[in-house]
């Protein structure tokens, strides 16, 4: 985000209004209690491009573009935001001061720390290389098959065992106490105890290649925890950093193609095998941030988790996010080892090669998976199978793909579409769109009677930032069906930790799809989305909620009934029934939140 402090956006819009911006371009007429003119983007004899003043946005009711006047600028003069503020900021006679005592504050902290990470790095990486202390690191590289080329390729590094080495050798390079306090390089109950002593450490690089943070592996054999990774701190978050991705940037950018595995040592082993297009979580599932930050680079991911249950889980996880962002998804199983890591250090890089020749598509796997778990010769191991794979399904946007998969689904299980589509259609009110009818319609005109209630949440939300943090405790993505509150939910996320939230150009700026983009602008200037809005999210929230445990109760109804005509367990059935009262129970008190007459679940 461009470093234009919000104090200078608020002087700009405080003396320029944007019909004073726009009518330099556009002749204006007032009607209505709004300024009217020919749009400048497309060609019209009726004027459908509206300005108004006090909200500090325009619309055209056709071509449906619309924004503040910075975004007018940049359509207008073909300009950057940074460049579309210059410009404004000369017009209005305001000094381009571009960053607060506390943004300029924030800044130094922030290089500060990036230049503690690259010196500390470069010592690790020399005391591996070259110290005596990092003979024990070499040796266990070398235990592990790790080509030395792999030690500089990923800058590996050694961190000594000695407890006072790390303090005393920031504290020589006139880092103070309180940075090394923030650097989250010390333990929280002790400022000067290093988190690393004797650890193998693996630099988390950003794409750009700078050191944010440490992955460390323990060769002591002493400590409970065998991998730790640094912390949160100012200059790095886990969700949204992959290991490996800046070495692999060079790769993925031509082949279009990620290759995701478990661990770094997994990363360090595919490189060295020549698939220099690997890289890996740290330490958590796979993260929307992190597919995010994919997307920029390629069109396709591929994964290799371990071959155990948390590995499998989170196969599926990462599948399902990836298709949800439009990524082609495929997975690699390793047959003769549980990970790459270990097929390299036992045979080398050749049985590594040779035991990843075949992937297969993503919902594929799903479904062997699915159908080796549950016995898919009866209905209710079908349903199973189907409740599944289901997440996949509903992650897939495209209409024609969505009938292929479950076209392959029916097959697999010899069950007609037919049944499938209907078990699907009833557990989600959906209804797939052609692929074609966002080219062919072009943006849609903002209509809050007729939008789901996901997305008048947002829309909502959008309105009134103060209320999100409060919100987000009580909504997640994952409760939204609509794709436009989806993306639009993750906006305020990142704009929140990145604290740009504060002036509507920012979130604008924010927002690739135009769709969402129009529909944001024009609820800017609608009175309707910022009346009452704790009592609308309030609303919404239970009405989401609602509509959740609606569709559980009908799965559990569905698992009931073929469990009662299958003859299964009565353990079996007790589970579900007291599922049942559970799920009934929460129907009713959000049907009461809501003053709706409670209806007891068939």
């Amino acid at each position: 985000m461009a470093k234009i402090s919000d104090d200078v956006l608020d002087q700009i819009k405080a003396r320029l209004s944007i019909s004073d911006v726009v009518s330099e371009y556009v002749t204006l007429s007032s009607r209505g209690g709004r300024l009217w003119g020919l749009c400048p983007f497309h060609q019209e004899k009726t004027a459908s491009f509206s300005v108004v003043d006090d909200q500090g946005f325009y619309y055209c009711f056709s071509c449906k573009k619309g924004g503040s006047m910075f975004a007018f600028i940049m359509e207008m003069e073909k300009v950057s935001f940074i460049e579309s503020v210059k410009m404004l900021a000369s017009k209005a006679n305001v000094e381009l001061a571009e960053e607060s005592p506390h943004e300029k504050q924030k800044r130094s902290l922030n290089e500060t720390l990036y230049d503690l990470y690259d010196k500390i790095a470069g010592s690790f990486n020399f005391i591996l290389l070259k110290s005596k202390q990092g003979q024990k690191g070499r040796e266990y590289l070398q235990s592990r098959n790790v080509h030395p080329d792999m030690w500089e390729r990923f800058k590996l590094g050694y961190a000594p065992d000695d407890a006072d080495w790390l303090y005393d050798f920031l504290k020589k390079q006139h880092y103070s106490d309180d940075i090394l306090a923030m650097s989250g390089l010390f333990t929280h109950k002790n400022a000067t105890y290093p988190l690393f002593r004797d650890r193998l450490m693996f630099p988390i690089r950003t794409w750009q290649g700078k050191t944010v943070a440490f992955g460390a592996r323990d060769l002591s054999g002493t400590s409970k925890a065998k991998y730790i990774n640094t912390p949160d701190t100012p200059i790095y978050s886990k969700k949204h950093n992959l290991y490996g991705l800046y070495e692999s940037l060079d790769t993925i950018k031509k082949s279009q193609h990620a290759i995701l595995c478990e661990g770094n040592f997994d990363v360090v082993a595919m490189h060295q095998s020549g698939y220099t297009n690997a890289m890996a979580p740290l330490g958590t599932s796979f993260t929307e941030e992190q597919v995010k930050l994919l997307r920029r680079y390629c069109t396709k991911v591929t994964t290799l988790f371990d071959s155990d249950d948390a590995g499998q889980n989170a196969t599926a996880k990462a599948l399902v996010l990836a298709q949800r962002f439009g990524l082609e998804n495929k997975v690699l199983k390793l047959t003769k080892a549980k990970d790459a890591a270990e097929l390299v250090e036992l045979e080398g890089e050749q049985a590594l090669k040779s035991d990843l020749q075949t992937s297969l598509q993503g919902f594929h796997y799903l479904v062997n998976n699915a159908v080796k778990r549950y016995d898919a010769t009866t209905s209710k191991g079908k349903s199973a199978v189907f409740m599944s794979v289901r997440p996949y399904l509903d992650a897939t946007e495209s209409a024609i793909e969505k009938e292929a998969l479950i076209k392959h689904l029916s097959m697999l299980l010899n069950v007609d579409e037919s049944s499938i589509i209907d078990d699907y259609l009833r557990g989600k009110q959906f209804v797939a769109k052609p692929d074609v009818q966002a080219t062919s319609v072009g943006v849609r005109p903002l209509n809050p009677a007729t939008i789901s209630v996901d997305l008048y949440a947002m829309l909502t939300l959008v309105n009134n930032r103060g209320l999100y943090l409060q919100t987000r405790y009580k909504l997640v993505v994952e409760d939204l069906e609509d794709k436009e509150a989806e993306a639009l939910y993750n906006v305020l996320e990142d704009a929140a930790r990145e604290d740009v939230g504060k002036n509507d150009e920012y979130i604008l700026q924010m927002i690739d799809d135009p769709q969402l983009r129009s529909d944001v602008t024009l609820s800017f200037t609608m009175e309707e989305f910022k009346m009452a809005p704790l009592k609308v999210l309030n609303e919404a929230v239970n009405r989401i909620q609602l509509r959740n445990y609606e569709k559980k109760r009908l799965s559990n109804k569905r698992l009931l009934d073929i469990s009662l005509s299958d003859g299964t367990s009565d353990d079996g059935i007790e589970d579900l029934l007291r599922e049942k009262t559970e799920i009934d129970a929460k129907i009713s008190l959000l049907r009461q939140a809501l003053g709706q007459d409670t209806i007891t679940g068939r």
